[in-house]
């Protein structure tokens, strides 16, 4: 039997683009806007992230510098802020894979993403676990609407849905957190649609730190998730919106 976790971690989210904290929608980058501090209006990104975290009386955060992610050169300044502003345990995505992204601040609390959109062979995870020297490495799993979101055909995978081969080959290289989103629910409270999904990882792998993310609208898909197996939960609309 898979371990059943009732209390997932609440993992606020930052996306951060041009300079701002910005709202998800769909994955749909284009039509993502700044926003402002949910509390005191501020549109300082450091004051969105320490915000969000006090609303969700969290201990860790993840940030996706989309600028970075879309094939910007390294860590955006307003990404750097926010690290050394916020020392909490932070999963960072700066598109490993698609540029330099490993050239980050020294922080001991720094965590690296190696997204699947952006990591375009197997060979990328291996080299950025070298070079995190000791960092904690996670996988994240990109979907867009229940489809791999990435090259999954140079990872030698036989068609866009086959997944647990990808977390297969993850796993036996050594990663123990694992991120389950589907960038096409992120932003619109559309509900949980990968728990077919985290229930077979959560089964096959039941060790693994697995977090998921994408649609989340109240404590009862938490909690839902939390029966699944899922340890932590990543979240923005709802922190923002006060559903949370």
């Amino acid at each position: 039997m898979s371990p059943q976790r009732s209390q997932p971690r609440i993992i606020p989210v930052v996306d951060v683009m041009g300079g701002h904290v910005v709202r998800a929608v769909g994955g749909q980058r284009d039509l993502y806007r700044p926003i402002a501090c949910p509390v005191s209006g501020s549109p300082h990104p450091v004051d969105v992230a320490t915000t969000l975290l006090r609303r969700a009386a969290a201990h860790e955060l993840y940030i996706a510098d989309l600028d970075a992610i879309r094939g910007g050169r390294g860590v955006s300044p307003a990404t750097r802020a926010i690290l050394e502003a916020c020392a909490v345990p932070t999963w960072l995505d700066a598109g490993v894979g698609r540029n330099d992204a490993l050239y980050l601040p020294a922080l001991p609390h720094l965590r690296l993403v190696v997204g699947f959109e952006t990591c375009r062979v197997p060979e990328i995870v291996r080299e950025t676990q070298r070079q995190a020297a000791g960092r904690p490495v996670a996988f994240s799993l990109d979907l867009y609407d229940g489809q791999l979101f990435g090259n999954w055909s140079t990872w030698g995978l036989s068609h866009d849905h086959d997944a647990l081969t990808l977390v297969s080959q993850v796993v036996a290289m050594g990663i123990q957190t694992l991120i389950v989103l589907d960038l096409a629910r992120v932003g619109l409270k559309t509900g949980i649609g990968t728990a077919p999904l985290l229930q077979a990882i959560r089964h096959h792998w039941p060790h693994l730190d697995l977090l998921a993310g994408g649609g989340i609208r109240n404590r009862k898909d938490i909690q839902q998730l939390g029966e699944i197996g899922v340890d932590g939960v990543l979240v923005a609309t709802a922190l923002y919106e006060g559903e949370l």
